[in-house]
């Protein structure tokens, strides 16, 4: 939907009572996903997406709280298993990218409500030993934005991606912030030309948890689960590499975690993966037994995948957010678009 179209369809759901919402949309568990939260500017984020404020996140709690209930990933599982879509009000949160704001803010808030969650984690990047490379997309937009009245070095920048002549800001961000890992070489030469140093902002700024910092939250009773080795886009890669991404992980969480269940969430999107993937997968030797998309909610039966939303968007009221999601439930249904089928 458009902007319109979305603020005319949250509009809508708010007009609607939330008894209703929850009952007609046979809505089985509720999986709102984060990335961080945090009362500090993330220069690493800033230029990406937009997340919640502390004093927000604990609002937001405290609404579901009151309006739901929360489940464990163990119960999550076995309720999987059973195949039950029951409409029991459920909801568990999760967290994607293994950010440091996960031990120091996230978990304690959580632990103090009661409420369960599972952190998604990409062994590449603890201990800060590598920066994702959309993090240097947003600290060279950053940058830039300090230059843009420096017309020889924009001139520059653009002449990275082939293009002379060219010394306008806004479409340089743009082009900036289309690249994926195909063209990380390209964040490098960038680097260089803005005097930019990503090992530096490891080291400063430690943006990650450190290995550490995940004991620390599994020991508070919290889940570990796989985000992908290194988080890349899976449409870019091949089967082989796709699989090697998520059993590589999927080990690395066994290997150094004490965790019962087995998670994994698909980096960016998961609607390009084909149902060969699934299939190969379960020719490996490595368990998971739940995988987790960002289809809002979506039912996929057969793959023990569940589909999360974005709760993040600080313009975004919780309640609001949900009766939008219960909402588009409810037309799915009507439409009976509401099962997503793979393609091989």
């Amino acid at each position: 939907m458009r902007n319109i179209g979305k603020q005319f369809f949250y509009a809508a759901s708010s007009i609607l009572p939330l008894s209703f919402l929850k009952k007609t949309s046979q809505v089985s568990t509720l999986l709102p996903y984060h990335h961080t939260v945090s009362d500090r500017e993330l220069l690493h984020i800033k230029h990406l997406y937009a997340f919640k404020s502390i004093s927000q996140f604990k609002s937001d709690l405290d609404y579901l709280l009151k309006n739901f209930v929360p489940i464990s990933p163990e119960q999550l599982v076995e309720k999987v298993n059973r195949d039950e879509q029951k409409r029991d009000n459920t909801f568990l949160l999760t967290f994607d990218d293994g950010l440091r704001e996960c031990e120091e803010i996230i978990a304690p808030i959580l632990k103090e409500k009661g409420v369960p969650a599972i952190f998604f984690i990409n062994p590449a990047f603890i201990d800060n030993k590598e920066l994702f490379y959309r993090f240097k997309i947003s600290l060279v937009i950053e940058k830039i934005n300090k230059c843009r009245f420096n017309s020889l070095l924009i001139q520059k920048c653009f002449e990275v991606f082939g293009s002379e002549g060219i010394n306008e800001v806004e479409v340089l961000v743009l082009r900036i912030k289309k690249i994926k890992q195909d063209e990380m070489k390209n964040l490098d030469y960038l680097a260089e030309l803005l005097e930019i140093s990503y090992n530096d902002f490891l080291t400063k700024e430690h943006p990650y948890l450190n290995f550490e910092q995940v004991l620390k939250i599994e020991k508070m009773g919290f889940t570990i689960g796989a985000h992908s080795w290194d988080h890349p886009y899976y449409s870019l890669l091949s089967l082989e590499q796709q699989l090697l991404q998520t059993t590589s992980s999927l080990a690395f969480v066994k290997n150094n975690f004490n965790q019962k269940n087995t998670f994994f969430s698909f980096p960016h999107e998961d609607i390009s993966i084909s149902q060969t993937f699934f299939d190969e997968f379960l020719k490996s030797d490595v368990q998971c037994d739940l995988f987790f998309g960002t289809q809002n909610q979506i039912i996929e039966r057969g793959n023990k995948i569940l589909h999360r939303f974005n709760a993040e968007r600080p313009w975004i009221k919780i309640n609001n957010n949900i009766s939008s999601i219960l909402l588009l439930m409810i037309v799915r249904l009507l439409l009976n678009r509401n099962d997503f089928n793979r393609l091989n």
